[in-house]
């Protein structure tokens, strides 16, 4: 298999890598810190990630209100707060409006 080109290529390329590759033949020091130092970073508590706590939000809308009504009144509720750009819940709060001062000029 000493003719075979790919078994050459591969002696080659292995023989290029050894001949790039620099032997380490002193290890490498690193820094020591003095006494003091050290004392410092070991008396230092390791960051502990916890969660954020959210704030408690109070709801704008805190008890869910049903009512049942017919689809034909439904229909005609979604028509009016559709025709003049109103939330469903600005509807509702001006016709308790509106009940409020029909009532208050039927006692007068």
């Amino acid at each position: 298999m000493e003719n075979d080109p790919l078994e050459r290529i591969a002696v080659a390329l292995v023989e290029e890598i050894r001949a790039r590759r620099t032997p380490i033949l002193d290890p490498v020091l690193l820094p020591q810190n003095s006494p003091e130092e050290s004392q410092i970073v070991s008396n230092v508590a390791p960051r502990v990630r916890t969660a954020r706590k959210r704030e408690r939000r109070v709801a704008l809308y805190p008890a869910h209100y049903s009512l049942r009504v017919t689809d034909e009144d439904r229909d005609r509720f979604d028509a009016y707060a559709e025709r003049y750009k109103l939330t469903r819940g600005e509807l509702f709060r001006r016709m308790l409006d509106a009940l409020d001062i029909l009532e208050s000029e039927r006692e007068k």
